[in-house]
């Protein structure tokens, strides 16, 4: 048995959250993703909490299962360097934008003139055929020119932001499809590719996807917005002790839920005449249901009638409470690890499952530079020439040089390969 991606080689030059979100995956499923950071290192590094200087909790969370080299790719010869690791790749992700990369002489002209068969792919804010190709892209702006920060605060008022950088990671899970189409259209031709996955064109086609409505048909036949989802009153219920989060959605289930809590007059009445006369009521149903029904019962008296319902349903629970979840700890999600050099944390493991694959436990995020030496030796480059880039601050060291821990030469030499199954 093998890794689903053995043998394939990833170098991300990285940086935040997109493109490492997107290679962390390919790390999960055994690709050898190798980080390229500049000598001071990804400036993620140092966004969040943090026990030692370089590894803040978050960046941790975006970069197992990778190996780091440090190079200063402002000088002539670090870029002489990385385009002698390019010409040995399968797969390069960026997120710069396209100009930077070009001024630094690595777009994907000068990359294919020394790897044709490299997929090349480039997670951008927005196209390169638009006005706006040459705007900087982040979450917050993203989530506000796609249309996100609107429609998520119509029901309170003002646009808001979604408390998480949701751009970023639905980009991210986006690239990460275009990196594996690239790749299996590489083995099955032989031939490289460049892929581009903008940002804005990612959350505008998310957005729309659901809210573009009765303003899809030529001529209209409606507006923009899916009313059930943009009801005020789809949201957690409060119930007299807590709050709760329903699935009543089909027909049949708001005929057996009304039915049940004694307002058969509403399923006998005009708005429930039929499914779809229901459907146009989404708004009132869900507003009767959040502000006469369910705050008179307890959070439990409610699963416990849902479930008799056979209707999909679920507490709201914090995220100070995910680590103590029973499932959550019953499939080790969670799991308590020494990081070489943070010490004693906790991490999220990769979150799929694999049977009939041999995988070995992930890999903790890699200090800066850490794999560097070695990395350009297994590249072809000679100790001498290692030593001399090390002595022109090329190739930049780790803090911590010195006696690699046992998990770093694992790091070193590639993800494990014990029998470990997450099922």
């Amino acid at each position: 048995m093998f890794n689903m991606l053995d043998g394939v080689r990833v170098v991300e030059l990285g940086h935040i959250l997109l493109a490492p979100y997107a290679a962390q995956f390919l790390g999960d499923f055994g690709a050898d993703v190798i980080k390229v950071e500049a000598p001071d290192g990804d400036y993620y590094r140092r966004l969040g909490v943090s026990r030692k200087p370089g590894m803040t909790s978050q960046w941790m969370a975006v970069n197992r299962n990778k190996r780091s080299i440090a190079l200063d790719l402002k000088s002539s010869e670090g870029r002489a360097v990385l385009l002698e690791m390019l010409s040995k790749a399968d797969l390069v992700v960026h997120n710069m934008r396209v100009p930077a990369i070009e001024r630094l002489g690595l777009g994907y002209d000068a990359v294919r003139e020394v790897n044709p068969r490299i997929v090349y792919c480039a997670a951008i804010g927005f196209g390169q055929a638009g006005p706006y190709a040459d705007l900087p892209a982040f979450d917050d702006l993203i989530q506000a020119r796609s249309g996100l920060a609107e429609a998520n605060g119509r029901n309170a008022g003002a646009p808001a932001f979604v408390p998480m950088v949701a751009a970023d990671k639905i980009t991210g899970l986006a690239l990460g499809q275009a990196m594996l189409a690239g790749l299996y259209r590489q083995r099955a031709t032989g031939e490289g590719c460049y892929i581009e996955t903008p940002m804005f064109e990612t959350m505008a086609s998310v957005m729309l996807s659901q809210h573009f409505g009765g303003a899809a048909y030529r001529p209209p036949e409606g507006d923009f917005g899916y009313a059930r989802v943009m009801s005020p009153f789809r949201k957690p219920a409060p119930t007299s002790d807590g709050f709760i989060a329903h699935g009543i959605y089909k027909f049949d289930q708001w005929q057996r839920f009304l039915r049940a809590v004694g307002f058969d007059e509403v399923v006998d009445g005009p708005m429930m005449t039929d499914a779809i006369t229901a459907q146009r009521h989404f708004p009132e149903l869900y507003e009767i249901t959040v502000t006469q029904i369910l705050p008179q019962r307890t959070t439990a008296e409610w699963q416990t009638l849902f479930d008799s319902l056979d209707i999909p349903n679920a507490p709201v629970v914090a995220m100070e409470d995910l680590p103590d979840d029973p499932h959550i700890s019953a499939v080790g999600l969670i799991e308590d690890y020494d990081h070489p050099q943070q010490g004693p944390m906790r991490r999220v493991r990769s979150p799929y499952t694999m049977r009939g694959v041999e995988t070995g436990p992930d890999k903790a995020a890699p200090a800066l530079g850490a794999q560097g030496a070695q990395i350009l030796e297994e590249f072809g480059f000679g100790t001498d020439k290692v030593a001399q880039l090390i002595k022109a601050g090329v190739l930049a060291q780790p803090d911590n040089a010195g006696t690699p821990s046992a998990e770093d030469q694992q790091a070193e030499t590639g993800r494990g390969s014990g029998d470990r199954d997450r099922s």
